[in-house]
């Protein structure tokens, strides 16, 4: 590979971070909503930047609590050239306000402070490029079976703490 296609690809690959978070959320997200905006903008990357020689091998997408009011949204991804060398692709958005997202999805992010979905290379035309994050699938479980103990129909809605001592 030419030394100025190498340098014009690595500058494409930096200008393309950047501008990766223009125009992306509209009101009410989900972060179900969030993955399936930014899925296939991850896909294009990734497909654009092989098709230039550049071998995808791994990366991330986080959505992190900035403050009260805001989040932010980031992501890695790393891919190696021909002669072996590494270059980084990774941008973090400006700060958003939090009345773009849906309550639960506010919640859920002030309760996790950070939610990461690894991005995988896909397989397929219809794969997602981003994973499930564990530690959200754990908390929504956990959210899920408080939730059934408090809207079951003939429970007592107090719950003991400590077991009662005789």
């Amino acid at each position: 590979m030419a030394l100025e296609n190498k340098i014009e690809m690595v500058a494409d690959l930096v200008e393309a971070a950047k501008t990766f978070f223009v125009d992306l959320f509209r009101p009410d997200m989900t972060l179900e909503k969030i993955s399936d905006v930014v899925s296939p903008r991850l896909d294009d990357t990734i497909k654009k930047y092989e098709a230039n020689g550049l071998k995808y091998s791994a990366g991330k997408f986080s959505v992190k609590y900035a403050d009260e009011k805001h989040f932010q949204l980031e992501f890695e991804m790393y891919f190696q050239d021909a002669e072996g060398k590494w270059h980084k692709c990774a941008n973090e958005s400006e700060l958003r306000d939090a009345t773009l997202l849906e309550a639960g999805a506010w919640k859920t992010i002030q309760a996790l402070k950070i939610i990461t979905f690894p991005i995988e290379k896909p397989k397929s035309k219809d794969d997602e490029v981003l994973q499930k994050d564990k530690k959200l699938e754990e908390y929504r479980e956990a959210e899920y079976e408080k939730q059934k103990l408090l809207d079951a129909p003939d429970a007592d809605k107090t719950i003991d703490i400590e077991p009662e001592k005789k």
